[in-house]
């Protein structure tokens, strides 16, 4: 009996023993899984511009590898959230970096992150995602294919997120909306009816992500009727007023796309009283929001008769001269362009007026443009004005030569690019032979 007692009493005690050491294998493992963190952490971590993760030191000790593994559910939610912050800035090294930490099955376990009920958990996770795309954008379409977006979505439907995650949420859709070689995302009604529920956000932040967001989506022609149907055009327009110049600048660059779509688009645009709006920005003193609006105007002006009539109606043709005759060059150009685009129809009595208004003078700076639109749409606008009424001949081509412009079309009859060279040796040969 005593033996039986003593064997049942050493087996507990060998128990507890094993149990014992089973328990500090795993404390050690985990202490080791939080040392490889905090490693990766510290070597990892841009602490200047010039510091960037090296790829053979990280594949060398297999640090992606570690990281990527502590993202699991079985992990402490500092583990994982601190593994997800350190995949964040090696990605931030280059689009090799990011697309080392997709191979090694980062995307699907962060996207999982996205819904963890902890908060800096699912932050990082988001944070990570945007930093993948950011420099790896030909992941997009991997990450939309393993649900990012349904993810997203929840996170903005829900009524409890907080404004900063919104903003975290709203950068990663403005990268996920970013036109991709092969193709346009398949949910990207969804996500366009998302960004429509941002734009009424309070935040500066958010409503500039979600402009440029629509912007990127706005790049791909056929999404532009999805975007009228929304209704976000009313909304954009009215953002133009916004008093921080980051947002107005975001909504002008969602318009510029979206005005260049069909002449029935563009007409929603002038229904919803673009000009107006467009008419006021003109005065900003920001240059880089005129540059914006002379881009809108240019692709209005692109549609029919009446809706480049309706610029006219609007009073703009002198502010768009006053560009034009400013000293800041990419001001000039786009007034430039925004011209000859309105004078495509060769509406005698509007070049007549654009004569009076000593519109040639400019052109002709123009042509010592580096940009070869610039200086094919100046050539091509010259050459109308030479050709349009035998009357404007005389004083049209006076003007050409005492501006010294004569010498520069000469030499751009060599120019490499043929229709410069085209349109400026017919110049020469037809009235300055």
């Amino acid at each position: 009996m005593q033996k039986r007692k003593r064997r049942f009493l050493e087996k507990g005690q060998n128990l507890m023993m094993l149990r014992t050491l089973r328990l500090e294998k795993a404390k050690k493992a985990e202490q080791q899984k939080e040392l490889t963190i905090n490693n990766a952490l510290t070597k990892c971590k841009l602490t200047s511009s010039e510091v960037v993760p090296d790829i053979n030191n990280l594949l060398k000790n297999n640090t992606i590898g570690n990281l990527v593994e502590s993202l699991g559910h079985g992990n402490k939610n500092k583990i994982r959230a601190n593994a997800a912050d350190a995949l964040a800035h090696i990605a931030s090294g280059s689009s090799e970096h990011s697309n080392l930490i997709a191979k090694a099955g980062a995307v699907p376990r962060l996207i999982r992150l996205i819904q963890s009920p902890d908060l800096e958990v699912s932050e990082m996770g988001i944070l990570c995602l945007g930093n993948l795309l950011h420099f790896a954008p030909n992941l997009r379409d991997f990450m939309i294919t393993n649900g990012v977006v349904q993810k997203l979505i929840s996170i903005i439907q829900a009524k409890s997120t907080c404004t900063l995650m919104l903003s975290h949420v709203t950068w990663v859709l403005r990268k996920l909306c970013i036109s991709s070689p092969t193709s346009r995302p398949d949910n990207v009604d969804e996500i366009a009816q998302a960004l429509n529920v941002l734009l009424y956000n309070p935040e500066d932040k958010i409503l500039e992500d979600a402009l440029m967001a629509v912007r990127n989506l706005a790049h791909e022609n056929e999404t532009i009727p999805m975007l009228l149907d929304l209704g976000v055009v009313p909304r954009i327009i009215y953002l133009l007023e916004h008093p921080n110049v980051l947002v107005q600048n975001a909504a002008l660059q969602a318009l510029i796309n979206i005005a260049s779509g069909s002449e029935e688009q563009i007409q929603e645009l002038l229904n919803n009283n673009l000009l107006p709006h467009l008419s006021a920005l003109m005065s900003n003193s920001d240059p880089d929001i005129r540059c914006h609006v002379l881009r809108i105007l240019q692709n209005v002006a692109d549609g029919n008769t009446f809706q480049r009539q309706a610029i006219m109606n609007a009073g703009l043709l002198h502010k768009i001269l006053e560009c034009l005759k400013g000293d800041a060059i990419p001001l000039k150009s786009a007034a430039a362009l925004t011209i000859s685009t309105l004078a495509i129809n060769k509406d005698k009595n509007l070049l007549y007026y654009l004569m009076r208004q000593g519109v040639i003078p400019e052109l002709c700076n123009l042509l010592l443009s580096q940009e070869t639109d610039i200086i094919y749409n100046v050539l091509d606008m010259l050459s109308t004005m030479l050709d349009v009424d035998p009357s404007f001949l005389a004083e049209v081509s006076g003007i050409i030569e005492w501006s010294g412009a004569l010498n520069n079309i000469r030499m751009l009859q060599s120019n490499e690019h043929e229709e410069i060279a085209v349109v400026a040796r017919k110049i020469i040969s037809s009235y300055f032979p």
